[in-house]
């Protein structure tokens, strides 16, 4: 089974909160308050809108809250399923970008991966000493690791996708919600036994990406993606291909399509 992990972080955050201290101001609690309360709210609510003329709307919820960032995870059960899904995620981030945000200098950027928990990944439950409440799940194996690790590519109002993320988003009907951006290569610690990682970015094909001017000036990799057009998808699919070649042929490793549903 593979479940959808999606974080979703404030840019900007430290400086920010820095700058409201210095100035002797608490102002930003009542900005995060806001974000931690209202965002996970919104997220339900536009997945709700997303899959209203569908018979089921997936089921999403917190997994954990890590500084200015919260992570989801959901159980998509087909291709379709999990493009709609971050194209709900993607409408949401925008839409508190503009509601919340507009006169502060934060934005929202995500990250969407798979973890496949019939292969490395594990759940185990913590148990809450203090509430006596049950336990805490949490999720552990080289999936979850994956997601964190090319989270530092995400970028404003965008998602970085892994690679199986890809190629579910590939085989969906609804492909064509998404604008796909190969935008290189890069090591990841512990992940493709050190060869370099495709970076792939993701946008509602209906809209753009909405990097500010500074933002661009001051980042490669966001230059870079305004002046690209979406990578074709059978330059996706031979990038996946060649990945899934190498892991067999050097690593003696095969890595499954990934499978959804139960």
């Amino acid at each position: 089974m593979n479940r959808l992990f999606l974080s979703v972080d404030m840019v900007g955050s430290t400086d920010f909160k820095a700058r409201a201290a210095g100035q002797g101001s608490e102002s930003w609690l009542d900005v995060f308050r806001s974000f931690f309360s209202n965002f996970p709210l919104m997220v339900a609510g536009q997945i709700g809108f997303q899959f209203l003329d569908e018979q089921a709307t997936p089921a999403i919820s917190v997994w954990k809250v890590m500084g200015d960032e919260v992570v989801f995870v959901t159980t998509p059960e087909t291709p379709e399923e999990l493009t709609s899904v971050l194209i709900a995620l993607l409408r949401t981030m925008r839409l508190y970008d503009e509601r919340h945000f507009g006169g502060l200098p934060l934005r929202l950027k995500g990250t969407a991966w798979l973890a496949d928990f019939d292969g490395p990944n594990i759940e185990i439950e913590i148990p809450e000493l203090s509430s006596g409440q049950g336990a805490y799940v949490d999720y552990i194996g080289p999936d979850i690791d994956l997601g964190f690790r090319i989270g530092k590519f995400a970028r404003p109002n965008s998602l970085v996708i892994s690679l199986d993320v890809l190629e579910v988003v590939l085989g969906a009907r609804n492909a064509g919600d998404a604008a796909l951006y190969m935008m290189g290569r890069e090591p990841l610690k512990g992940v493709m036994f050190g060869r370099a990682y495709p970076i792939v970015l993701m946008h509602d094909a209906s809209e753009r990406f909405s990097f500010l001017p500074w933002e661009i000036e001051q980042d490669a990799l966001m230059a870079a993606a305004v002046a690209a057009s979406p990578t074709p998808p059978a330059e996706l699919r031979r990038m996946i291909d060649e990945m899934r070649h190498y892991l067999r042929k050097m690593h003696g490793r095969e890595r499954k399509p990934p499978r959804l549903g139960a």
